[in-house]
């Protein structure tokens, strides 16, 4: 049955080692109240690569959409590749710890 589930667990303390070794999740403190501080914060890490995706899209689509426009009206483009780079790098980094600190709501457990 642990092998057949999408995600099988087991407890650390009481829990046979047949069932350790056939489970994905092994609980350590065999509390059952982990399993609800694991599923949140799995959401949590989900929710924040879901909003990290979504900023770095618009802001891409952004930089590639002021490149095209100003390329066509000035004949130019008005950002260097570097300077678009630099932008990106330091977007990249400040979003990626904006929202990788971001600690788990209740209202993750609400969602289906």
């Amino acid at each position: 049955a642990l092998k057949r589930a999408d995600v099988g667990f087991a407890m650390g303390v009481a829990g046979t080692q047949i069932a350790k070794d056939a489970c994905d999740i092994v609980l350590l403190d065999d509390n059952f109240a982990s399993i609800v501080v694991a599923a949140k914060w799995g959401r949590n890490v989900y929710a924040s690569i879901s909003k990290f995706l979504q900023f770095q899209l618009t802001v891409n689509i952004v930089a590639v959409s002021l490149a095209i426009i100003g390329s066509i009206v000035f004949q130019e483009s008005p950002i260097a590749a570097v300077q678009m780079l630099w932008v990106n790098l330091i977007m990249d980094s400040l979003a990626s710890l904006a929202l990788s600190t971001e600690p788990p709501s209740e209202e993750l457990l609400a969602r289906p």
